[in-house]
């Protein structure tokens, strides 16, 4: 039996250092008088426990008193992110020594996770360019409605319809594309569906009856759902845990940005050339995406034999410990898991930190082959429908999962209630905006979806390491959700400015600033999800993201669908206080999370483990 510190095998050297550490034959020094031995002490069952006290610096007592528990099942999600002692065999960040790069790369050349700096970002700019302009291509006929509606005799409701149904096709054709992406290749499939996209995006330009455009918009909405799970994971495969937030945030700006901003451009166009020529530019657009995309996006998909994970927390340690952080602020959080629940024997599904990483299995890929579209199958990833299906299993199995699909739904039904609403509320008195004017109303969503990148993004990095740091280097998924108390403030703020005002006649000024506080919530609901479920189920971060888009979309089709009536009969002011209710239960969930969360994972770690055994799931 190999057993594990950390994660990581205890070596001679660490056994010299427990020697050192103890006094043999001074029960008192020791902490403990049932070892009256050196033997004792380094028998495989105690080992562990002074090579931590060591690393942390825990009474010894303290130690024995909590590690005599069952510790063979890890808790996913559950790692050890910094390293003040700077003790461990591992590798650390470039530029912050203490802390530990999670996953651990491969001295592999094509691990993502080695490459440099430009090489990294120019696949990264690539797929965030990708997502920016398919949000563009799907959203550029908003404000061409009317003009549309003239000119083939398809009424407005029907392509609100097929607009609904575009974008629950992008939650439900996940379950293809993310599974092709996942099995083949993420190059293949952002390649081969940017074509796919720009062909639908021309025969949008000639429909004439009602069918053919809801058929182009299923077709649509299955072809762009790369938009919603995919990016996420190219991230993931380039960058480590401590600084992936950020990234994300890059992600969830483009998701909406390109929503936000085509509309404002596409309304000049269709009014001085006709609604065609918006489709016939996005057209050239689209091709322009592929092209690029073929030539500058480097396959990310990376297959690891052994995933580089540090802490995995033992069972009862972890049941104990959640229950005394129910009341812990960040301020508070010195948290007793580390000092009770991290040290667990090597099990065949919980993966673990070695010395040294693999060697090299080949010489760097030369840019011809770097173009290659497929070859990336590993013979050993299962295909069947049972794989297809696996995102409803998940959605099942393990409460996180429902959860980051029940936060990215909240703010994308917000976001529909809020689109249906800002013609009514703008177009008509007493602030009488004209289209255009309306248009550039989108600019006050774009600066709040920025700063809520900035928050749920750059600065969810900074405070799970603070947190981290805080936690004797120990990291927990639930330490980001702390940005929801932003906001469980900023989200009836904006409810109240933008639709209660509005009922209100206030000056335009404070609706769109109201506007603004809603959108500034959006990305966080965005970024707080999808780092959720990569922190916590890393093997299974695949079709995690599609059971959340999956409830996400979902959501979003059905509040699509309830808007129109909802403002007829309940008016705009009570409207949008039902959706500040509603925001709020769904933020105070994120927050409940933080406390609940843990155990959770840990009452789901042996089905996790088990399902990711079974599947052969790989981390990349």
């Amino acid at each position: 039996m190999t057993l594990h510190l950390a994660g990581i095998r205890v070596s001679p050297q660490d056994m010299a250092i427990t020697r050192d550490l103890l006094d043999v034959g001074d029960p008192g020094r020791s902490g403990c008088s049932e070892y009256k031995s050196c033997d004792d002490l380094l028998r495989p069952s105690t080992i562990n426990l002074f090579c931590y006290r060591h690393l942390t610096g825990l009474r010894l007592t303290e130690l024995i008193n909590t590690f005599v528990m069952n510790t063979d099942i890890p808790i996913p999600g559950t790692v050890q992110l910094i390293d003040t002692a700077g003790i461990l065999h591992v590798e650390h960040g470039a530029g912050h020594k203490e802390i530990v790069l999670v996953p651990q790369p491969t001295d592999d050349p094509n691990d993502p996770l080695r490459w440099g700096k430009s090489r990294k970002m120019t696949s990264l700019v690539t797929a965030l360019a990708w997502c920016f302009f398919i949000g563009a291509m799907i959203s550029g006929l908003s404000p061409a409605y009317i003009l549309i509606e003239e000119d083939t005799g398809i009424s407005v409701a029907d392509l609100s319809t097929g607009n609904g149904l575009m974008y629950l096709m992008m939650g439900w054709g996940t379950l293809l594309t993310q599974r092709f992406a996942l099995t083949y290749g993420r190059r293949l499939t952002l390649v081969g569906c940017a074509v796919l996209v720009t062909a639908m995006t021309i025969w949008t330009a000639f429909v004439k009856t009602r069918g053919e455009f809801f058929a182009n918009r299923f077709l649509l909405g299955t072809f762009t759902s790369p938009q919603e799970t995919l990016i996420e994971i190219v991230v993931g495969d380039l960058y480590f845990t401590h600084d992936r937030g950020f990234y994300l945030g890059l992600y969830a700006w483009s998701l909406f940005a390109g929503a936000f901003l085509c509309p404002v451009a596409s309304g000049y166009v269709a009014q001085e050339l006709g609604w065609q020529w918006i489709q016939y530019i996005l057209t050239i657009v689209g091709a322009a995406l592929a092209i690029g995309s073929y030539f500058f996006f480097e396959e990310t998909m990376f297959q690891r034999d052994h995933e580089k994970f540090l802490v995995h927390a033992q069972q009862t340690g972890i049941a104990t410990s959640t229950a005394a952080d129910m009341t812990k602020t960040p301020e508070m959080m010195v948290s007793s898991d580390s000092e009770k629940n991290y040290i667990t024997q090597e099990r065949s599904a919980s993966p673990v930190i070695e010395y040294s990483p693999p060697m090299s299995t080949g010489p760097t890929r030369t840019y011809t082959e770097k173009l290659k579209l497929w070859g990336y199958h590993n013979p050993s990833q299962k295909i069947s429908f049972q794989m297809i299906i696996m995102p409803f299993q998940l959605l099942l199995k393990f409460p996180g999962m429902f959860f980051s699909g029940l936060l990215v739904g909240g703010i994308l039904s917000w976001y529909n209630v809020v689109g249906g609403s800002q013609a009514l509320i703008f177009g008509n008195a007493p602030y009488n905006f004209s289209a255009n004017t309306i248009g550039l109303t989108y600019l006050a969503s774009l600066i709040g979806v920025s700063i809520g990148c900035v928050i749920s993004g750059h600065f969810s990095d900074k405070l799970a390491v603070f947190l981290s740091r805080r936690n004797h280097g120990i990291m927990e998924p639930e330490q980001r959700l702390w940005i929801c108390l932003v906001a469980l403030v900023l989200h009836p703020a904006g409810c109240l400015l933008y639709g209660v005002g509005a009922s209100y006649h206030i000056h335009w000024f404070g609706v769109v600033f109201g506007l603004g506080l809603i959108c500034v919530t959006l990305p966080m609901g965005s970024t707080l999800a999808y780092t959720y479920i990569m922190d916590s189920y890393r093997e299974m971060q695949g079709d995690g993201m599609v059971a959340a888009i999956l409830v996400r979309n979902t959501m979003g089709f059905a509040f699509g669908y309830a808007v129109v009536p909802m403002i007829n009969n309940l008016g705009v002011r009570y409207t949008f206080v039902v959706i500040a209710c509603l925001g709020e239960i769904v933020w105070s969930v994120g927050v409940v999370m933080i406390y609940v969360g843990k155990p959770l994972r840990l009452k789901t770690a042996q089905s996790y483990w088990d399902l990711v055994e079974k599947t052969g799931a790989h981390a990349h």
